[in-house]
């Protein structure tokens, strides 16, 4: 069993791993079966908006993710998000490219498993200093709290979204609200929530927000791993951060605005 984050670093960049598990145990949401997959840790990732943080992926155990989305079954992961394909929503990411990929590689074995391959004592200092995504696929809040907590006590920013902020108001620390519409944003900052709300491209910005500077409208200023907004309570940012609906589905949320 590796002990030390020198040691798990040593065998991410020699391939024995590509990153390690973090959970693996029932959705908070539903029950069903559920893993938390963290990677891109000993190196940059690919994303230009996001540019270099190490990226997690909530997955159902269970089934490969594009079948989870296709059935509905992404609920355990997804929760109440509008956004899911099985809503016909808006959701912009390549669940068949990326979210698949770290599937595949679970399905393998090429993940570092807690409390068999190595010891989850060393998670804070092996996430030391970095900018740390939660739920680059798939809603934090389908996992503890405290497991996020454990691997984010020493990291050097936060960036995180739920559509759960109704049911788990612990998550407000480590991420924003993601919210659909004025109302949305007004009851969850009313609730001790910072937001992240996702408007069409012609509805105003509210008072008390800003545009994303990462997004296309914003002029793509920064990143989000240089940016740092996104990061609930705990961020140094104090206004809520809009976005106009992007990516490849972005026409499906126009036409459900």
């Amino acid at each position: 069993m590796i002990k030390t984050a020198a040691d798990m670093t040593r065998a991410l960049r020699r391939d024995t791993y590509c990153g390690v598990i973090l959970y693996q145990g029932p959705s908070l949401i539903d029950g069903a079966p559920i893993v938390v997959i963290a990677n891109r840790i000993a190196s940059a990732s690919d994303n230009a908006k996001t540019g270099a943080m190490v990226q997690t992926f909530i997955l159902r155990a269970d089934m490969r993710p594009l079948e989870a989305a296709r059935l509905g079954y992404d609920f355990s992961i997804c929760g109440h998000c509008p956004h899911r394909p099985s809503n016909d929503g808006s959701c912009y990411v390549n669940i068949g490219r990326s979210v698949e990929a770290v599937y595949g590689a679970y399905v393998r074995g090429r993940y570092a498993r807690p409390h068999v391959d190595y010891d989850v004592a060393l998670l804070p200092d092996l996430f030391a200093d970095s900018i740390f995504r939660l739920g680059s696929y798939g809603d934090p809040a389908a996992a503890p709290v405290r497991v996020w907590q454990h691997a984010t006590a020493r990291v050097k920013a936060r960036n995180g979204y739920t559509h759960q902020w109704r049911n788990f108001p612990a998550f407000a620390s480590l991420c924003m609200a993601s919210v659909d519409s004025e109302a949305q944003a007004v009851e969850a900052r009313a609730n001790g929530w910072r937001t992240f709300r996702v408007r069409s491209a012609t509805a105003p910005v509210m008072a008390g927000e800003i545009a994303c500077p990462a997004s296309e409208e914003a002029g793509k200023r920064t990143t989000c791993s240089d940016c740092r907004a996104c990061g609930g309570t705990s961020a140094k940012a104090r206004v809520s951060i809009v976005i106009a609906a992007h990516g490849a589905t972005r026409a499906r949320f126009a036409a459900a605005a």
